[in-house]
């Protein structure tokens, strides 16, 4: 190896100017290296290249390079000198095929060989993907079951959702009841609020009359929750720009489940899910321990009650990004993976 006395940069012994600077290195005229084409006819040329590279001017001094090549093909600096400019613009592949040609007519160069195994090493640290990341206590997604288990859990779900309408409404059926004994006053009622019965005929007890619990209001954040809960559907409703939010956890599944009551706007597919990764969202953001919720979307029947059009099980990777941040085809690729459940009577 040479060392340029310019730029003090390495070069092979065999070459005449420096790879680098194009700085002369030799001057003795007896070498073949000085034969037609050489690096000293075309010194100019391949200095004025080289500097153009420098300035990062990369197309005139590839237009250089190739109109030496065009009279003299086998000139090394010129081959060498367009490998380093692509290298230097991060085109490995054509670096790479340059540095063969190179390598080719100088088989014997040392310096040629390591530099075309540095190329392809950088291009095959380009080319291979990067080692997977594994994630502690990642749940893995939930795959679509097949038809007949797709019968199973909207099954399952709506006998959940009667279980827990029913225990709602006699819960709240029996505080009623409690609080009607409680405001019953001590003292007999007026006598045209009393029922007496005619002296002549014995007083005979009426049989208790069966009074159907009332039906579950929904618009009601706090029907059948426990004082948490309530203050979790409060704090999400607040977030959710004021939407009606019902919270329970279920402690047979130990899972979340969430409703919101949807009442304006146009109703579509894409807004429903919108608007319940936006629910998850808020969701883990104040449960930073759950793994995953359970959300149903309600609508306004024509009837005047709700009606259910969305039901899904979200994870909380599932909402790493903020949904305004998603185009609604992302949004539909989110929950391709996931259990859903849609409403087909809806029509949406």
């Amino acid at each position: 190896m040479t060392v340029c006395p310019k730029c003090f940069a390495e070069i092979p012994d065999t070459s005449v100017f420096c790879l680098e600077c194009g700085a002369r290195i030799r001057e003795d005229t007896t070498d073949s290296l000085y034969a037609e084409g050489s690096d000293r006819e075309v010194y100019p040329e391949i200095a004025r290249a080289n500097l153009l590279r420098m300035k990062g001017e990369y197309e005139q001094a590839i237009e250089i390079c190739l109109s030496i090549l065009r009279r003299f093909p086998s000139n090394e600096t010129a081959h060498a000198l367009l490998g380093d400019i692509y290298a230097d613009q991060g085109k490995l592949d054509d670096a790479i095929q340059w540095y063969e040609l190179l390598v080719e007519l100088a088989p014997n160069n040392a310096v040629y060989s390591a530099k075309l195994m540095n190329l392809r090493s950088m291009r095959a640290a380009q080319v291979a993907p990067p080692p997977p990341v594994e994630l502690p206590d990642t749940p893995q997604p939930v795959r679509a079951p097949a038809p007949k288990v797709w019968v199973y859990a909207l099954f399952s779900l709506l006998a959940l959702i009667l279980i827990v309408a029913a225990f709602v409404a006699g819960l709240r059926w029996n505080l009623q009841q409690a609080q009607q004994a409680s405001e019953t006053p001590s003292t007999p009622k007026p006598a045209e609020s009393a029922v007496v019965p005619p002296p002549s005929q014995p007083v005979q007890s009426q049989p208790p009359v069966s009074v159907p619990p009332p039906p579950v209001e929904t618009g009601n954040l706090a029907t059948g929750m426990s004082e948490g809960e309530a203050r979790l559907a409060r704090v999400l409703s607040q977030q959710l720009k004021g939407l009606p939010v019902w919270c329970t956890f279920d402690v047979l599944s130990q899972r979340w489940h969430v409703r919101i009551r949807l009442q304006g706007g146009a109703l579509t597919r894409p807004r429903i899910m919108q608007e319940a990764l936006a629910t998850a969202r808020a969701f883990f953001e104040q449960s930073p321990t759950a793994t995953g919720v359970v959300i149903t979307v309600l609508v306004p029947s024509s009837t005047g009650g709700d009606n259910a059009v969305f039901a899904a099980e979200i994870p909380r990777e599932v909402v790493a990004q903020a949904p305004a941040e998603l185009t609604d085809e992302q949004v539909g690729m989110l929950f391709q993976p996931l259990t859903v459940w849609w409403n087909t009577t809806v029509g949406l």
